[in-house]
């Protein structure tokens, strides 16, 4: 017998399979140029080379830096065609899926939120999240079974988990909205704007149903907003989402055997054998597939630092030793520019590989979440005790014998200070990029067998991937190649590509009129 939660998971995505069939099919409403697609993917490619995300996570941004251009800098809302033409040509989208009802509906989409902007007198920062939970809301119309089927599992492995979570210190309302975070983050590695649209169509119910009255949304608007990004800037769920990936890994199956399995999915959650064949056939295909992937993550992640690199040391550390100190120091200059897109290569080159003995943990941990609503209880020690002060203190003498080791050694090669300062830059957020790519790679394990020597490793690399985190969150906005992407070059560009793309169908036009 099904769980509660995983019987209203199976009925709301059967319900959207059913709406999906039913629908009746758009018209195509778009017609391109090979030249003009080649361009315009390869400036897509460009660009993502020097703006590193992850992979899951493309397209709902490039959704986003084009509405941020059509409504902010072009001042245009009705941008549906002009948006999916973009897609199309960026190979964001197939052709198929470009249709006059689609752009009808990205229209409605954006008009909605243009208005509930006007209407609440919005700020700039407040303009931005309702552009970005546009750009959210259009990558669901694009894709609505998977985003419906990524939504109902989120909701249901929350479900599972509600009221099995304390954190000292924190209300049940606190801990539940931090849970729920949580959930969005192991089991979809959302990013905050993703979770943000979701904590939207929390706060504001009727939503996504269309019965939200805009005047009253408009009038707690700012409020709203404030509460979502404290919400998803809290720091409990990061120390929750450890604590419930295996329940993860169980619903992370559950909503791939949706995805592939559509219509049949029922059936085989309902029927253990049926059950345990789907998911030790998907493991083994799941394995070798995340082994190419991060391999190719690992690759996309070494081109962006090597560029970026290049950049930096030209820009900063070249100008700085032949005016201050009145030469070129080639070595500490040579390991600066190819040590750490080395050492990003090397330790995302292999990052382990997952057996039978995790097979069946997950084969065995799914059936109990499935037929009996079983999770564990978890428990955060987030407060204050009277060891807090001492660990902190030991934290504060590692990291300082961490970094202080490396400068030292550093300062051996006659490093200067701002290769130094670039060396410890870089490789904290090398560091951190390894960290987030290793930890994808191992997002399938739950068997955790760990050596003597890993555990050290770990302990002695936790300031150093702290500190590139850190990094990696301030400065993420501050990106210098991509502000000149997204406000020199590409508003132009992208104009020029529309205008050939028209011109070449008007020529197209009058030739078929020659007799």
């Amino acid at each position: 017998m099904l769980s509660e939660s995983i019987r209203e998971l199976i009925g709301k995505i059967e319900a959207t399979e059913e709406a999906e069939r039913t629908a009746a099919p758009g018209q195509q409403a778009l017609e391109g140029n090979t030249i003009v697609a080649k361009a315009a993917s390869l400036y897509e490619k460009l660009r993502y080379l020097v703006d590193y995300r992850e992979e899951h996570t493309i397209r709902r941004a490039a959704l986003e830096r084009i509405l941020k251009r059509r409504v902010f800098i072009e001042q245009k809302a009705e941008s549906g065609l002009v948006l999916l033409q973009e897609l199309v040509d960026g190979k964001y989208i197939p052709k198929e899926a470009a249709t006059e009802e689609a752009a009808r509906d990205i229209d409605t989409i954006v008009n909605k939120f243009l208005q509930l902007s006007r209407l609440a007198s919005a700020n700039g920062a407040v303009v931005r999240r309702l552009i970005s939970f546009a750009a959210t809301e259009i990558d669901a119309r694009i894709s609505p079974l998977e985003y419906a089927t990524d939504h109902e599992s989120a909701e249901a492995l929350y479900k599972t988990l509600r009221g099995r979570v304390s954190a000292y210190g924190y209300s049940e309302e606190e801990t539940n909205a931090q849970l729920y975070c949580a959930c969005w983050r192991s089991l979809l590695g959302a990013d905050d704007d993703r979770l943000a649209h979701a904590l939207w169509l929390l706060y504001v119910p009727g939503w996504r149903a269309g019965s939200a009255d805009l005047q009253e949304v408009a009038g707690k608007l700012p409020a709203l907003v404030a509460n979502i990004r404290d919400t998803v800037r809290g720091s409990l769920q990061w120390q929750i989402a450890p604590k419930i990936k295996n329940e993860s890994i169980y619903f992370r199956i559950i909503r791939e055997a949706f995805a592939s399995k559509r219509g049949a999915a029922g059936r085989i959650l309902e029927n253990p054998t049926q059950l345990d064949q789907f998911t030790r056939d998907f493991l083994e295909k799941t394995y070798e597939q995340e082994k190419e992937r991060i391999q190719k993550s690992g690759i996309r992640a070494v081109v962006y630092l090597f560029v970026t690199k290049m950049a930096v040391a030209l820009v900063a550390e070249l100008p700085y030793e032949i005016f201050v100190l009145g030469g070129v120091h080639y070595v500490p200059l040579t390991i600066n520019i190819l040590f750490h897109p080395a050492l990003l290569f090397a330790l995302t080159r292999n990052a382990g590989a997952l057996g039978e003995a995790n097979t069946n943990a997950i084969v065995e941990g799914i059936h109990g979440v499935l037929y009996e609503g079983k999770a564990r209880s978890v428990r955060v020690r987030s407060g204050y005790s009277r060891f807090t002060l001492a660990f902190a203190l030991a934290y504060l003498f590692l990291f300082i014998t961490v970094f202080g080791s490396v400068i030292g050694f550093l300062e051996l090669l006659s490093f200067n200070p701002v290769s130094i300062t670039l060396f410890l830059f870089f490789l904290a957020l090398v560091s951190y990029f390894a960290f987030r790519i290793r930890y994808r790679a191992r997002r399938w394990k739950v068997v955790r067998e760990e050596g003597t020597l890993s555990i050290i490793a770990g302990v002695l690399a936790v300031p150093i991937v702290r500190a590139g985190e850190w990094l990696s969150r301030t400065f993420s906005s501050i990106n210098v190649f991509v502000m000149i992407m997204d406000f020199i070059i590409e508003t132009p560009f992208k104009r020029l590509l529309n205008f050939s793309n028209q011109f070449l169908l008007y020529l197209r036009e009058k030739g078929e009129e020659i007799r």
